[in-house]
């Protein structure tokens, strides 16, 4: 069962409610399959038939309702194996998600659905399907194993039984019947000990099976827990906002707090983006010239004011002056690195200090970061760097945090040549220390200060902005309107093909890729027949590997991942337009 290679199951009486999510699952799972079932029993028969991966289930329906349903097909035994998420926009929702629990759903999920939160759970839901179908599978073959093998010593069993027989009647004649009686026996005991010794293995394989099913469970609740705690700050604080008698004061701080959050949600979704790259073995490395005390005294001004909010002191250390701090390397990556390390200095340390920097050993960089915070026991050493880890051990629920950052950090540093390593006690603290290749820049190089990006203007330019998110047009439109665009909008594809017919003066065109008529790869091709000059920026939510390819693949001149950062999209403007 490849990523997005699988079958989804929707029961509900509302077809609207069947287009909605047949939308949101062909938008994001192009390859999945959606089988639909507009009652109960067309629905038991469907999943009995095809055996789904998940399966979504409306509350209200006429003659079946959802939860007679789910407890039919939870005592199937063809079908007890399909995760179900219930649908409801019942309001009593603490009680129906009691019901649906007991009945033997797996998720619940209230309506109006909102388009993440199920497509996590799709997800969710089809892995455990997996997990569940491998670990069925595991257990009939091992028993099948275990009662051949069980015949098999029975058979040997009652075949040595009948020898010494035979030899008792014999009365033990010749001494050779004697040995080769004692050496049966042997070979038995020696059968026994395998036998007990395979058992214990499918214990052991039992046991790992079921922990790492817990953790993964374990895990995904903390996820779910750390997304929606910031989307709770996002969605509560954006309605305070509304208040007509909201004083200057307190518009700033609700706009920080909503700034906070959203920095938070994208830093977690980055996390699970990262580490789901990891394990598909798509990490990417740059190798790029940047001045690394640069980007050390960057971490230090950054973490200054978290340090100083909880009265620890802040020290950097750097072995490198003038031109040798001009390095090639992966500058995102090791700020991503080392940002993880102070992030968790910072968590786990209540009073003291921090320090971090590197050292320069023959043509290593060593880089450390050390803290006297609450420290690790010896026997975590390893498994702190296991992705479950924190998780696992408590640390996620009593300090927050995805629990995935150490994980990540070791596979970027491998990745890049190097290791990390940990020194810790309990207590007192830990220092963490990780080795990468020095590779200076050209030689002689010589870099001069970044100066700020100053703000162009674009009078009498014209730019098509191709969105069919009200809210991303909105902020696009904002910054376009600061910078003297003259702006025409298209929702989708088709309208935005026409309107590029009818104004021929358009300069630019800023391309969603995901639309909801026509793919933005498509309508860029098509514009790009009509007029070759025409630049035309690709814009996505994606931001995975491979799409800035796609992008240029496409025609596109450059690649903008939202979400959209002004002095991104403003330097990008001034190479592709001439103000």
């Amino acid at each position: 069962m490849n990523d997005g290679n699988f079958r989804v199951l929707a029961i509900d009486d509302n077809p609207d409610n069947l287009v909605s999510i047949r939308a949101v699952i062909n938008d994001v799972f192009p390859q999945a399959v959606l089988l639909t079932a507009t009652t109960g029993r067309e629905g038991i028969k469907l999943a009995k038939s095809e055996d789904p991966d998940v399966i979504l289930l409306d509350i209200v329906m006429p003659e079946m309702d959802g939860l007679t349903v789910c407890r039919y097909l939870k005592s199937d035994f063809l079908c007890k194996y399909i995760p179900v998420i219930i649908l409801t926009a019942i309001k009593s929702e603490s009680r129906i998600r009691i019901e649906a629990m007991e009945a033997g759903a797996e998720a619940f999920l209230s309506k109006p659905i909102d388009e993440f939160e199920l497509i996590t759970q799709i997800k969710a839901m089809v892995k455990i399907k997996k997990a569940m179908v491998l670990e069925r599978s595991e257990k009939e073959r091992l028993t099948t194993l275990v009662l051949d093998r069980t015949r098999e010593l029975e058979k040997e069993l009652e075949e040595r039984r009948k020898a010494e027989q035979e030899l008792q009647k014999a009365n033990l004649k010749l001494n050779q019947t004697q040995i080769a009686t004692l050496n049966l026996l042997e070979d038995l005991k020696l059968e026994m000990e395998v036998r007990k010794k395979f058992e214990s293995e499918l214990v052991q394989a039992k046991n790992k099976a079921e922990e790492s099913d817990r953790l993964k469970s374990a895990f995904l609740a903390n996820m779910s827990h750390e997304i929606r705690t910031p989307m709770n700050g996002i969605i509560g604080f954006s309605g305070l906002l509304q208040d007509p008698d909201l004083k200057p004061s307190e518009l700033d701080r609700f706009v920080k707090i909503i700034n906070d959050n959203c920095n938070q949600l994208l830093h977690i979704v980055s996390d699970i983006i990262d580490i789901s790259k990891i394990e598909a073995g798509l990490i990417e490395i740059e190798n790029i010239d940047f001045c690394l005390n640069d980007l050390m005294d960057s971490l230090l001004e950054n973490y200054l004011p978290q340090t100083n909010a909880k009265g620890l002191s802040l020290s950097l250390h750097n072995d490198l002056v003038c031109n040798n701090c001009h390095i090639a390397g992966d500058q995102s990556k090791i700020r991503q690195i080392l940002e993880n390390l102070l992030t968790n200095a910072v968590k786990f340390t209540k009073e003291g200090q921090i320090n971090f920097g590197y050292h320069l050993r023959e043509n290593l960089l060593l880089f450390f970061v050390e803290d006297t915070g609450i420290g690790i026991e010896t026997e975590h050493h390893e498994t702190v760097f296991n992705r479950f880890w924190q998780v696992e051990t408590g640390l996620a629920r009593k300090y927050g945090g995805t629990g995935l950052g150490l994980a990540i950090s070791r596979a970027y540093i491998r990745k890049m040549g190097g290791d990390i390593q940990i020194t810790s006690v309990p207590g007192k603290g830990s220092r963490f220390r990780f080795n990468l290749p020095y590779i200076p820049s050209g030689e002689n190089r010589r870099f001069k200060p970044t100066e700020p990006i100053p703000v162009e203007k674009f009078t009498g330019k014209n730019v098509l902005v191709v969105e069919d998110e009200e809210y991303n047009f909105e902020f696009l439109k904002i910054i376009l309107m600061k910078l003297e665009f003259n702006i025409l909008h298209s929702w989708n594809g088709k309208e935005a093909l026409q309107m590029f017919v009818d104004h021929k003066d358009i300069h630019l065109v800023m391309m969603d890729f995901k639309l909801p008529d026509i793919p933005g790869q498509e309508i860029t091709r098509r514009i790009l027949e009509m007029r070759k000059d025409i630049p035309v920026i690709a814009t996505t939510a994606y931001a995975m590997s491979g799409d800035r390819e796609k992008a240029l693949k496409a025609g596109c001149v450059d690649y903008l991942p939202k979400p959209i950062r002004i002095e991104e999209m403003n330097e990008m403007l001034k190479r592709h337009l001439q103000p």
